[in-house]
């Protein structure tokens, strides 16, 4: 898939982050979008079977950080067996989320060094990947059928992530309340989530 395709496809999602606004979920269904999440989706599963240790370097990082932004640019300077990756213009937010995605969809496990644990209470919640560690500790089994059952950028996964808004919220704190979030990035902070808060793999002797 070339370049010129893949920047037509990028939708174009606010970041995920909490804020003042009208609650819910933002999605986009066109056509060029399915074919995007999908893309993601297949990449993401591709490159965990073949370059594990790559993606967990990626998913090591904070998101939105520059340790992220440098771990991509080395990741997509050149070619594996899954694509080119010069021609790749998938969002950070997005590559990690589908390498966590493909991780729990394969059963693998995270590294014990790799697991993180939920904020202590609402107060600690800072970030959207705060509260989506809030909610996938009391509400595993949910985020693992919505990332099992249903597609990126599906309407099934909207209708998912709908029904379980009102638990969601409570892991916002008030001046997050009114937050609009768009649904497929919330459903990939949830994937990272549940594959960190999980069960771990044991470390490999040095």
């Amino acid at each position: 898939m070339g370049l010129a395709l893949l920047l037509a496809l990028a939708p174009c999602a606010a970041p995920a982050q909490m804020g003042t606004g009208r609650s819910g979920f933002s999605t986009d269904r066109t056509p060029n979008a399915r074919e995007y999440w999908s893309a993601v989706r297949d990449f993401g599963r591709c490159f965990i079977r073949r370059q594990e240790n790559d993606a967990l370097a990626l998913l090591s990082t904070q998101p939105e950080s520059r340790e992220e932004q440098a771990v991509i640019a080395i990741l997509f300077r050149g070619e594996t067996n899954c694509t080119d990756m010069r021609l790749l213009t998938f969002l950070s937010r997005h590559v990690r989320g589908a390498f966590a995605e493909g991780m729990i969809l394969d059963g693998r496990l995270i590294p014990a060094r790799l697991a993180v644990t939920a904020p202590a209470s609402v107060a600690a919640v800072r970030t959207l990947s705060d509260a989506a560690r809030c909610y996938t500790a009391a509400h595993g089994a949910e985020v693992r059928a919505l990332i099992t059952d249903t597609r990126p950028g599906s309407p099934e996964e909207l209708a998912a992530l709908e029904r379980m808004d009102p638990e969601f919220r409570r892991c916002l704190p008030p001046a997050g309340q009114a937050s609009r979030f768009p649904a497929t990035d919330l459903r990939y902070k949830l994937a990272e989530s549940l594959l960190r808060l999980g069960p771990t793999a044991p470390e490999a002797p040095r």
